[in-house]
C-alpha cells in the first residue's frame, strides 16, 4: 500500500530537455528538476531515483527510460510519474511516496548494472596509491571539505578516481569531472552541468544556479586534471574558476577532490589564484614521481609474478635482421626501474599485457623473460630504421 504525504496544489513543471534522439533524450528532465520534484520523497527514494537517473544517461552505459521501467518492473509512465512529482493519489491527488518494492528493484538494478559494467573492463588492482585516493576522497565526503591530491601523469590518479572511486561509491553521490585545456570559466561550468546531467545553454550565472539546485551534501565531487583550466590565454580565467569553485563548496558545504597534475604550478598558485581554496583544504595528498614498489608488486601478482630480486637475470634469444641468432642476459628489475621511473604505471602495464601475448604464443606460464622481451620488442619500435648505407 503506497503512504500518502501531503497534498500539494501543483507538481513541479520540469520543461522538457531537447538532446536529440538518444537514450538521454527519453529523460526529458535533468537533476536539478528532479531534486525538486522528488523532495516530499523519502531520503531513500531522492538517492536511488537520481543514482538510476545519472547512471542510465552515462554516455558509457545509456539505458532509455521505458527500457529502466521494464527492469524494475513498471511503467514508463508511472516512473515519468514519479520523477516529475505527479505520482500522487487518483482521488485525493494527494503526492504519493514510492513504494517499496519499487525501490528495492531500482537498488537491485543498480547492482547487477555496476557489476555488468565492471565485468566488462580489465580489473582494476587495489594498489597503496589506490587506497591512498580512495581514503581522501572518504575524508573529503564525510568532512565535507576540499581535498587536494597532485601527482605526476600515469602514476594511478585517474584509474582510482574515475574507474575505481566513482562507480565504487555509487554514481548518485560521487560525481566525476575531467577538466578540458583551455576552456576557461564557460568551458568549465559547462563540464561540470554535464556530469550533472543538466542543460549546458545559458549563461553563467544561469548554469551555476542549475548546478547548485541539483547538488547536496552528502556528495562529493571530483574534478580531475583541474591544473588544464590555467591553460588559457584569458588573463584571470583561471582565478576566475577557482572563485566559482570555492562558491559551490561554501554555498552547498560539498566534499570536494581536486586532482592536479603539476605540482611546481600547484605550489605557485597556492600563493595567488588557488589561495582561498588551499586555506581550505585540510587534506593534500602528494603521490610519488614515480610508481612504488608497492604498486608495482600488487600489479605484478595480479599477473602472477613476484617483485623481481635484485639478482635476478633472464637470458633472452633473439635474431637479428641479418638472419642470426644471439642470446642477451637482461635483469627484470633494472628494467622495470627504468620503465617506471621514465614512462610509469601505463607503460608498465602494457609491457605486462604484451608479455601475456607473448607467454600464450609460446605455450608457456608467463616468467620474467617475456616481459624482458616485450620491452626489448616494445623499445625496437621506438628506434628509427637503420639507413641501408
Amino acid at each position: 500500500m503506497e503512504t500518502k504525504l501531503e497534498t500539494r496544489s501543483d507538481p513541479v513543471d520540469l520543461p522538457q530537455v531537447a538532446l536529440g534522439n538518444t537514450a538521454r533524450a527519453s529523460w526529458p528532465f535533468s537533476l536539478d528538476h528532479i531534486r525538486a520534484a522528488t523532495a516530499a520523497y523519502s531520503t531513500e527514494a531522492q538517492e536511488l531515483l537520481a543514482r538510476a537517473f545519472l547512471w542510465c544517461t552515462d554516455e558509457a552505459h545509456p539505458i532509455t527510460k521505458p527500457d529502466f521501467a521494464a527492469r524494475v518492473d513498471s511503467s514508463d509512465n508511472t516512473i515519468y510519474k514519479i520523477y516529475t512529482g505527479r505520482y500522487t493519489h487518483p482521488e485525493t491527488k494527494a503526492t504519493l511516496q514510492p513504494s517499496p518494492k519499487l525501490l528495492a528493484a531500482i537498488a537491485t538494478f543498480l547492482d547487477i548494472e555496476r557489476k555488468r559494467h565492471a565485468f566488462g573492463k580489465t580489473p582494476l588492482v587495489e594498489t597503496p596509491t589506490l587506497r591512498q585516493i580512495e581514503t581522501a576522497c572518504q575524508l573529503a565526503r564525510t568532512s565535507q571539505t576540499i581535498c587536494f591530491i597532485v601527482g605526476p601523469s600515469h602514476i594511478g590518479k585517474t584509474w582510482a578516481l574515475e574507474d575505481y572511486y566513482t562507480p565504487k561509491y555509487n554514481h548518485g553521490t560521487t560525481i566525476y569531472t575531467r577538466m578540458e585545456a583551455a576552456s576557461g570559466l564557460l568551458g568549465m561550468v559547462r563540464a561540470m552541468a554535464r556530469s550533472l546531467r543538466l542543460p549546458e545553454e545559458g549563461s553563467i550565472t544561469d548554469i551555476i544556479h542549475r548546478i547548485k539546485a541539483a547538488l547536496t551534501k552528502d556528495m562529493v565531487w571530483i574534478l580531475d586534471e583541474v591544473h588544464l583550466l590555467a591553460h588559457t590565454y584569458r588573463k584571470g580565467a583561471f582565478h576566475n574558476c577557482m572563485e566559482v569553485i570555492r562558491d559551490l563548496h561554501d554555498t552547498k558545504k560539498i566534499g570536494m577532490v581536486l586532482c592536479f597534475t603539476l605540482l611546481d604550478e600547484v605550489r605557485a598558485a597556492s600563493q595567488k589564484e588557488l589561495q582561498q581554496l588551499w586555506r581550505r583544504g585540510v587534506h593534500k595528498i602528494i603521490l610519488p614521481n614515480m610508481p612504488t614498489i608497492g604498486d608495482l608488486t600488487a600489479i605484478l601478482a595480479s599477473n602472477g609474478l613476484a617483485f623481481p630480486a635484485a639478482d635476478l637475470k633472464v637470458k633472452i634469444r633473439f635474431r637479428t635482421d641479418a638472419g642470426d641468432t644471439k642470446t642477451i642476459e637482461e635483469e627484470p628489475r633494472k628494467i622495470l626501474r627504468q620503465v617506471a621511473k621514465d614512462e610509469a604505471l601505463l607503460a608498465v602495464t602494457e609491457r605486462l599485457r604484451y608479455a601475456k601475448v607473448l607467454a600464450k604464443k609460446a605455450g608457456k606460464p608467463l616468467d620474467w623473460s617475456h616481459f624482458v622481451e616485450a620491452h626489448l620488442r616494445i623499445a625496437k619500435q621506438a628506434q628509427p630504421p637503420e639507413d641501408w648505407i
